[in-house]
């Protein structure tokens, strides 16, 4: 329980911390999943299930890169609203904070403007209970979730971004495959551990006349607790808003597996600092 203690100090250093020792902005940084700038963003998340219930959710976040673009610690607090579409004694209708997210990212191989592989990054995402589980609004449990992403780049405006994870639960968890570590509110009890393999191969293509980007994202997920996959089709839309600030708009749609999660919509802004 000591870790609750530490983490508004935490969010305070990092929200805080003087962005004068991160890289030099680069506008091509707005469109890459695993960029090492440094920004202040804010999600607009909506999450649409099988069976009518839905996920609102407004997460505010901070990622700090360090010069030498080896290293990015970040943190992520979500405020959510969930709609049951079911009889639950006067909390159909909730609002609280959810479960809160910190990140780290380490780069051991990096060639600037390579064709080819560009870029080795390992991750590191770990999600604490903050969020009243009962009500739907947290996993109930500790989530890991370790990975590894490569950039390889076919032209100087063309990007994949193929990675591999693996999330696990620290104990029995709400949170089950398919909804990528978010709460299933349409049973809101404890289930199981979560054990869930996912990969995705982002395309990211750069319009320069427009000062923006899309990407089409093919994401795969199999869940060894339930021994099930689900299968989403992903696409983004993006744009510089401003020298240092850019807002995106992703849809993820629920192909083929077992129905749950079906359509997932996320409006983002993000400043950028030097």
């Amino acid at each position: 329980m000591h870790i609750y203690k530490q983490l508004p100090s935490i969010g305070i250093f990092l929200l805080l911390a003087v962005p004068a020792f991160s890289q030099t902005f680069d506008k091509s940084a707005a469109s890459d999943p695993v960029t090492m700038q440094t920004k202040a963003f804010i999600d607009a998340e909506s999450y649409f299930f099988w069976g009518g219930a839905s996920y609102y959710g407004l997460r505010f976040g901070y990622n700090y890169g360090l010069r030498n673009e080896r290293h990015l610690f970040g943190m992520s607090v979500p405020f959510v609203h969930n709609v049951f579409n079911a009889d639950y004694g006067g909390f159909e209708n909730t609002t609280g904070m959810g479960d809160i997210k910190m990140s780290y990212l380490y780069v051991p191989f990096f060639e600037r403007n390579t064709i080819g592989l560009e870029r080795v990054s390992l991750a590191m995402e770990v999600t604490a209970p903050t969020g009243e589980f009962l009500l739907g609004r947290g996993a109930g449990a500790w989530l890991y979730k370790p990975g590894v992403i490569f950039t390889m780049r076919s032209s100087p405006e063309v990007a994949f971004y193929p990675e591999l994870r693996y999330q696990i639960s620290g104990g029995y968890a709400n949170s089950v495959g398919g909804s990528g570590g978010q709460p299933n509110p349409d049973d809101p009890d404890y289930q199981t551990r979560v054990k869930e393999l996912t990969c995705a191969v982002p395309m990211v293509v750069q319009v320069k006349n427009w000062d923006g980007w899309f990407s089409l994202n093919v994401q795969y997920a199999h869940s060894f607790a339930e021994q099930t996959s689900f299968l989403f089709l992903r696409t983004d839309f993006g744009r510089m808003m401003g020298e240092k600030s850019a807002a995106s708009l992703r849809i993820s749609k629920f192909i083929a597996g077992q129905p749950r999660l079906n359509v997932m919509v996320q409006a983002n802004f993000s400043f950028f600092f030097r």
